[in-house]
C-alpha cells in the first residue's frame, strides 16, 4: 500500500475539501455576475437595438394594451435587423425585463398575430420565465463548456497515453461518460422546463388576446424561418420559436402547441378570422401531425430523450465515431501488449491500478511542480529517498513498472534522489565520504552530484565542498583550499628556476610592502591574498619540485618578520568582526606554522 505521504489524491482530495468554499463562493459570484448582466450579453449575442413609439409606433402600439392587461411595468422594446422570424423576452426581472423581435416578424404578422405573439412573451416576464431560462442557458453554456474542455474525455491521445498507462483508460471512459450523462440530463431538463414554460404562455397569451386561432397561424409563419443568423444555440430557450430535436432542442414542436391551442379552446383555433389557411401549412406542420401529437405526461421524459438525441454524433458512451475507433485500437493494442499475463488477474489489475498516476503526477515525478502540498516539495528538496516506486517494480509493459524498474538502478548505483522526479532528473546525488583536498581529513559524508559536484546547504550545485569542511582542513593541517575545483590530471612542468626565482622575489616584495607602514588587516589580507596565490601557482606548474625549491623563500628572515607583525597586531586588536571565517581560519593557519600553509591539494600528492 502506498503511505500516505506519497498518495497525492489524499492531498488532492484535502486540497480540494480546503478550497471548496472558496471555489463555491466564486461559482456564486459568477452566476450571479452573468445573470445580471444578461440582457447586455443578449443584446451583444443577437445584436438587437431599442425603440420607442417613435421609432416603431405599431410595435408599441400592439404591445401597450397588453402590458396594462398583464399589470406589469412598462418593459424596454427592441428589434433586431433580421429577415428572420422570432421574437423573446429577457431579463431578471419585471422592471428590467426586455420584449424583442426580428423585423421579419413585424413584417409577416398582421395585429392580431403580432399581438399573440407579444403576449406570448409578456406571459413569460409575468410567470418568471425570464429569469428561469436566464439561469437555465448560464447552466447549460457551462455545462457545454465543461464537457467540451473536458480534460478527461476519451480522446485518441488518451488512447496514445493510455499504452503507457493503462490506467488513464478506464479514467478516461468514466469522466467522459459522466460528462456525457450529466449534458444530457441538463439538455433533457432544459427541454422540458422549456417547453412547459412555452405552453403556459400559450394558454394564458390566447387568453389574453381571446385570438388563439391568431397565435396558432402566427406559430405557423414563425416555424418557416425561425433561426437568427450569428445567435448562439444557448439563447434559443429564450425564442418564442427554437430547436425541437438534436442537442440544442429546447421547444415543443409546433404541431404540439397549436395541438395544445384547440385542445384548451376547442374550435376557436379552427373557425376564427384569423385561423390558419390552407397556405399557412409547412412541410413539418400539417393538420395531420397536430391530429396525432401526443402529449402524455408517462412519455414526456422518454420523449424528450429521444427528440434531443436526435442528429447526435456521440454515442452511449459520449464518444464520437473516430474516438470510438481510437478506443477499438486502444484496447486492441493493450491486449496485444500485455498478452503475455492477460490469464494473471493480480498482475492485470496492478496494471490498471490508478495509484501510480497519483505518485507520479504529485510526488516524486512531478513534485517540483504540485501547488497540492507543500510535503512534496520538501521531499524534493530532500532528495526524496523515500523509494514511492517500489511497489511497481517488475510491472511489464508500463510507464509505471519502467519509472519504477529506472528508479531501481539508480537506487542500486547508490544514489540517494532515486526516485525519478523533477528534482532528480539530470541531477543525480550520491553520498560520498570526503577526506578534503589533502586526503587526510576524518571521513565526512557529504552530498554530491553524478559529476562530481557538491550540493550546498540551500540544495544548490557548487565546485566547492562544504565551507565548514574547508575551515576543518584548513585549521587541522595548516594548509589553504585556494581553488576548490577537481585537481586537474596531467604532469607537470620541468621545473624553471628562474620562474621560481620570480615568485620567491613577488613574495619578498609582498613582505616588504607590509612591513612600511603600520599594520592593519588590510595590508595583512593582501599579504594572505598575494602568498595564497603566489605559493599555489608554484605547485600548479611545478608540483611537489616546484614547492620544494620555493620552501626557502617561505622560510627566509623577511617573511618572519612580516608574520611576526602580523601575529603582534592580530594579538593586540584580534580578528575584525567583518573577516569571513575561512579567512580567519586561514590567517590563524599562517601564524602558527608560515612553513605548513601550502596548497591542501599538494599534501594528497606526497
Amino acid at each position: 500500500m502506498l503511505d500516505i505521504d506519497h498518495a497525492p489524491l489524499f492531498s488532492w482530495s484535502g486540497y480540494a475539501l480546503r478550497y471548496a468554499p472558496l471555489v463555491l463562493a466564486a461559482s456564486i459570484v459568477w452566476f450571479a455576475a452573468q445573470l445580471w448582466w444578461h440582457v447586455e450579453t443578449v443584446k451583444r449575442a443577437v445584436g438587437f437595438e431599442f425603440v420607442d413609439d417613435a421609432d416603431e409606433p405599431r410595435l408599441c402600439r400592439t404591445i401597450e394594451p397588453l402590458i396594462i392587461l398583464a399589470g406589469l411595468p412598462t418593459p424596454f422594446v427592441g428589434v433586431i435587423e433580421s429577415d428572420a422570424r422570432n421574437a423573446f423576452a429577457c431579463g431578471v426581472g419585471h422592471k428590467r425585463a426586455v420584449v424583442v423581435v426580428t423585423r421579419g416578424l413585424v413584417d409577416a404578422l398582421s395585429d392580431a398575430e403580432l399581438g399573440g405573439v407579444l403576449a406570448h412573451e409578456l406571459s413569460h416576464v409575468k410567470n418568471g420565465d425570464i429569469r428561469l431560462m436566464a439561469a437555465a442557458n448560464i447552466f447549460m453554456s457551462a455545462l457545454t463548456r465543461l464537457h467540451a474542455r473536458n480534460a478527461l474525455r476519451f480522446s485518441p491521445i488518451h488512447g496514445l497515453v493510455a499504452l503507457a498507462i493503462p490506467a488513464i483508460l478506464p479514467l478516461s471512459l468514466a469522466a467522459t461518460l459522466i460528462g456525457r450523462i450529466a449534458l444530457r440530463a441538463g439538455q433533457v431538463s432544459r427541454l422540458l422546463i422549456a417547453s412547459s414554460r412555452e405552453f403556459v404562455a400559450d394558454a394564458q397569451a390566447a387568453g389574453w388576446t381571446k385570438d388563439p386561432a391568431a397565435l396558432a397561424s402566427a406559430l405557423l409563419k414563425v416555424d418557416e424561418r425561425y433561426r437568427i443568423d450569428n445567435s448562439q444555440a444557448e439563447n434559443d430557450a429564450m425564442m418564442i420559436a427554437g430547436e425541437s430535436s438534436g442537442t440544442g432542442a429546447t421547444h415543443p414542436t409546433v404541431s404540439q402547441r397549436v395541438a395544445a391551442l384547440a385542445r384548451v379552446t376547442g374550435s376557436m383555433v379552427w373557425n376564427a378570422p384569423a385561423s390558419p389557411t390552407d397556405q399557412d401549412w409547412t412541410a413539418t406542420t400539417t393538420r395531420n401531425t397536430v391530429a396525432q401529437a401526443r402529449f402524455g405526461p408517462r412519455g414526456r421524459a422518454v420523449q424528450a430523450i429521444r427528440r434531443v438525441r436526435q442528429g447526435d454524433r456521440e454515442n452511449f458512451l459520449g464518444l464520437t465515431y473516430w474516438n470510438t475507433f481510437a478506443l477499438v485500437l486502444t484496447v486492441g493494442a493493450l491486449i496485444g501488449i500485455h498478452w503475455p499475463q492477460i490469464g494473471d488477474a493480480h498482475a492485470m489489475a496492478a496494471k490498471f491500478d490508478p495509484r501510480p498516476i497519483g505518485t507520479m503526477i504529485g510526488a516524486p515525478m512531478s513534485c517540483e511542480l504540485s501547488p497540492f502540498s507543500s510535503t512534496f516539495k520538501r521531499r524534493c528538496d530532500a532528495g526524496m529517498t523515500a523509494g514511492a516506486y517500489r511497489e511497481y517494480e517488475g510491472q511489464q509493459g508500463t510507464l509505471a513498472g519502467y519509472i519504477a524498474d529506472w528508479s531501481k538502478a539508480r537506487r542500486d548505483r547508490g544514489l540517494i534522489n532515486a526516485d525519478l522526479s523533477v528534482a532528480s532528473f539530470g541531477h543525480d546525488r550520491v553520498e560520498g565520504v570526503y577526506r578534503g583536498q589533502s586526503g587526510r581529513m576524518d571521513q565526512a559524508t557529504v552530498l554530491r552530484t553524478g559529476d562530481g559536484m557538491y550540493i550546498d546547504a540551500n540544495g544548490h550545485e557548487t565546485y566547492a565542498p562544504p565551507v565548514g569542511l574547508i575551515i576543518a582542513e584548513t585549521t587541522k593541517l595548516g594548509c589553504f583550499v585556494r581553488d576548490p575545483r577537481p585537481i586537474e590530471s596531467g604532469l607537470a612542468k620541468p621545473l624553471d628556476q628562474n620562474d621560481i626565482a620570480s615568485i620567491a622575489s613577488d613574495l619578498n616584495r609582498a613582505a616588504s610592502d607590509t612591513a612600511s607602514g603600520t599594520p592593519n588587516f588590510a595590508s595583512i589580507s593582501y599579504y594572505l591574498d598575494r602568498r595564497e596565490t603566489l605559493v599555489d601557482r608554484a605547485w600548479v606548474l611545478y608540483r611537489q619540485p616546484g614547492l620544494n625549491a620555493l620552501r626557502a623563500a617561505l622560510d627566509d628572515q623577511q617573511q618572519r618578520r612580516a608574520v611576526e607583525r602580523f601575529r603582534a597586531t592580530v594579538a593586540q586588536l584580534g580578528f575584525p568582526a567583518v573577516m569571513k571565517p575561512v579567512d580567519r581560519a586561514k590567517l590563524s593557519a599562517l601564524l602558527r606554522n608560515p612553513v605548513a600553509f601550502i596548497p591542501c591539494r599538494s599534501l594528497r600528492a606526497t
